[in-house]
């Protein structure tokens, strides 16, 4: 009687189920888009894109939203035209039965700047993925310059530019990963050697690294050094740093 009564039970919670699945698949089937929610997440104060932003391109589409039927809306398209734009990271466009269009953007972190010597500059973010300026924004990251010319596309580029890229990109993650030499970093010099040196904010000295090869070991040298100078209040009597030689730190002074 009791296995009964519990198959019984289990039937009538079945129908049930089916019969609010029954309703709202109904519902929805007449649903028409009556409003666009946009999120766009904001991570240190990034702003290179807003929710007027992705409502326009949406609507750069061409196809009516508001007022359409939920299941006629063409949401493959609508991601990705806005995997399109060039400061979106990713992005989640989805519908609910009560007839909003949801989006959720994400966007590119920007990780340094690249200024090149003939005065083209676009970003690199903290994917390795090339950025382009914005009109409306600008984001307060160190700058890598000098002997530099890598072009925006990948396609204009060759192998020693690409190469380059990789190594700037391998010193700025590591110098970002820690506080003080995030904050010490002003902007990073490639020199005609293709050597990085640094211009500290703190400092009249320039910090010659020459390549990315031990990156570790040259930065715990550097902060020695720093603690060593600093206690001695002697740190504006050099001119450069350099760390290109294992286990030395060389000292250029001022005349």
């Amino acid at each position: 009687m009791k296995k009964i009564v519990n198959i019984s039970l289990w039937v009538l919670l079945f129908a049930g189920v089916s019969l609010l699945l029954g309703f709202s698949l109904a519902e929805r089937k007449d649903a028409r888009c009556w409003k666009i929610d946009v999120e766009v997440e904001q991570l240190s104060g990034l702003y290179f894109i807003d929710a007027d932003a992705v409502k326009a391109q949406l609507l750069s589409l061409g196809d009516p939203i508001l007022g359409t039927l939920l299941d006629s809306l063409d949401i493959s398209r609508m991601h990705e035209a806005l995997m399109l734009m060039p400061s979106v990271k990713n992005a989640e466009v989805f519908t609910s039965n009560d007839g909003r269009l949801n989006v959720e953007v994400s966007q590119r972190t920007p990780l340094f700047r690249i200024l090149n010597s003939d005065g083209s500059s676009f970003y690199v973010d903290v994917d390795g993925r090339r950025m382009p300026l914005s009109s409306e924004y600008t984001a307060r990251v160190p700058i890598l310059t000098g002997a530099v010319n890598i072009p925006f596309s990948v396609l204009e580029s060759n192998a020693a530019r690409e190469a380059l890229l990789e190594e700037a990109i391998e010193l700025f993650r590591f110098i970002e990963a820690d506080p003080l030499w995030s904050a010490q970093t002003e902007h990073i010099v490639v020199t005609n050697h293709n050597e990085f040196e640094i211009v500290p904010r703190v400092g009249a000295h320039r910090i010659l690294l020459g390549n990315t090869d031990h990156l570790y070991d040259k930065f715990a040298r550097l902060r020695s050094f720093y603690d060593a100078m600093v206690l001695e209040n002697n740190l504006n009597k050099y001119k450069r740093i350099n760390l290109k030689f294992r286990n030395q730190v060389v000292c250029e002074r001022y005349f």
